[in-house]
């Protein structure tokens, strides 16, 4: 198997994604062997109706929590969800990090370096796992999919050596090569259910068997969902018991925090940066199953981009990454590159003329938008570092964009990716986001080093996927939530300009990890009803 640009054209009478029945199998195993031929990855799918059953459903039949699962979905602006929802039902290998050196857990295809460098060792799989996308079929059926923390920075910025303690231990870098996905298809009440053919050895000799084991594969997970069809994958009704909340610790005090503030506001006047953004950390116990998180945050605070991966780390520890983020580092899609710049919040209102008081309010707010002009700049800078420069335009400018809880100023930034530019490249140029950083990028992170007591880990990093088809889709981690042995970690902060007032700064930082504190205390406060 090679990978190769062509598209298999199939033969006459023979079913394509587009024509799928429910209940059949594309490919078939004749149009397997010229696609297998083509291309490293060949995606094995399986049409089912199943308009009753629900995405947290599905994980909880499918994938239980496993390591290497995960569910992605989407919640619209407008309150509606999005057409697809993902659910990593099995992945055959782990990529992450120990020290300097890139560590796979798993079976690790042929070609693909087992160590070195992490971010070589990425773009390497990457390469060799590339596949062109079949038509037809869901916008991701295959890919790398999971978290890449704050710190990955120092990969390509050997000036930003690490200075702040580790403390909650979490690798810079895991990703899962997932093999096995249920999507699930919110429009015409469908769930696709993929099993990759992924050629781990490099040749042509088991094209049957791969095609065999891949159908075993939809099997084994239709055999499943049919028997949880008496419960659809639903738990036990849930009620909150009468038991005292976890209490939330902080690693800075008040005072601390916004002393940290008034030392930004100081290197702004001293000219060292336009604005920096500063966080704080809270952290409680997590009695309650990452699932159960999930499930309270994606109620109380629906968002664009909401979250679960359940991740090992180089040592094959347990660790959970859970959130609801309202905003997109960087996408890239059929060789576009798209980012959405967002700066400026408001509550939202509690009648609707409230709310449209309140987004007046903010466009009128002279501070918020000089730092979202400031970081719309950022952004248009970042994509023609990768992007053919006459195509990097702003195509939407200072909207409001109104969420379950919160609105905020958004823009949206594009370009059209150079040729032979990858999307490993793409996050390279726009990562760390502006918004978690500040401005100008460098010596903001070297200045959050020197104001931050501890290593931030997942704050701040991203969360998605790099899809074997070159496309890439990933949010910001941010109102996110990492569970490890028992305890629960958030962090938040704000961009501190010249005029920031220290005591708000804390405000806001509190407000914007009041929902995922609140789904971990809800969740830990669920039980069984008797």
């Amino acid at each position: 198997m090679t990978a190769a640009p062509a598209q298999h054209l199939p033969r006459a009478g023979s079913p394509t994604p587009h024509t799928l029945v429910w209940g059949e199998t594309w490919p078939v195993l004749e149009d397997f062997r010229t696609l297998a031929g083509e291309r490293r990855v060949v995606p094995v799918v399986r049409r089912l109706l199943a308009d009753d059953v629900t995405p947290v459903g599905l994980y909880r039949t499918l994938a239980a929590s496993r390591p290497g699962t995960f569910i992605m979905e989407s919640a619209e602006i407008d309150g509606g969800w999005s057409r697809y929802s993902f659910i990593g039902v099995a992945s055959r290998a782990t990529l992450t990090v120990d020290g300097d050196l890139a560590v796979w857990h798993g079976d690790v295809p042929a070609g693909v370096p087992t160590t070195g460098d992490p971010l070589e060792v990425l773009e390497a799989t990457l390469r060799v796992l590339h596949t062109e996308a079949i038509d037809g079929l869901p916008p991701l059926t295959g890919g790398l999919v999971g978290a890449l923390g704050w710190d990955v920075v120092r990969r390509w910025e050997p000036t930003l050596p690490a200075t702040t303690p580790d403390e909650l231990g979490v690798p810079e870098m895991t990703l899962c090569l997932a093999s096995d996905l249920a999507v699930v298809d919110h429009v015409d009440g469908s769930v696709w259910l993929v099993a990759n053919a992924i050629n781990f050895d490099d040749t042509v000799d088991r094209m049957d068997e791969a095609h065999a084991d891949a159908v075993r594969r939809l099997d084994d997970m239709e055999a499943r969902l049919v028997a949880g069809a008496g419960t659809g994958g639903i738990d036990v009704p849930r009620v909150l018991v009468d038991t005292p909340e976890p209490e939330l610790e902080f690693r800075s005090t008040r005072e601390e925090f916004e002393e940290a503030v008034r030392q930004g506001k100081k290197a702004i006047v001293d000219g060292e940066v336009f604005q920096v953004v500063l966080s704080q950390r809270l952290d409680l116990e997590c009695t309650a199953s990452p699932l159960d998180v999930y499930r309270v945050l994606r109620t109380i605070n629906p968002s664009p981009y909401m979250y679960y991966f359940q991740l090992v780390d180089a040592a094959g520890a347990d660790f959970a990454v859970v959130g609801s983020s309202p905003e997109t580092l960087v996408k890239v899609t059929d060789r576009r590159v798209v980012t959405f710049p967002i700066a400026g919040s408001r509550p939202r209102g509690a009648t609707p003329a409230e709310d449209v008081e309140l987004g007046i309010e903010l466009l009128a707010d002279a501070k918020e938008l000089s730092e979202h002009i400031m970081l719309v700049d950022l952004s248009r800078n970042d994509l023609v570092k990768v992007c053919e420069p006459a195509t990097v335009e702003v195509v939407e400018f200072m909207a409001i964009k109104r969420f379950s809880h919160i609105m905020h100023i958004s823009s949206t930034v594009v370009g059209a990716l150079r040729e032979r530019a990858t999307a490993l490249e793409v996050f390279r140029a726009a990562f760390p986001a502006g918004t978690l950083s500040g401005a100008p990028k460098p010596r903001a992170i070297a200045l959050i080093d020197e104001l931050e007591p501890a290593s931030r880990g997942i704050y701040g990093g991203t969360v998605g996927y790099f899809a074997f088809d070159g496309t890439m889709d990933m949010a910001i981690a941010i109102r996110t939530a990492l569970i490890r042995a028992g305890r629960a970690s958030v962090q938040a902060g704000g961009g501190i300009v010249a005029d920031s007032v220290p005591a708000l700064e804390y405000a806001e930082s509190r407000n914007k990890a009041a929902a995922a504190v609140r789904a971990v205390q809800v969740a830990s406060r669920l039980a069984a009803r008797a």
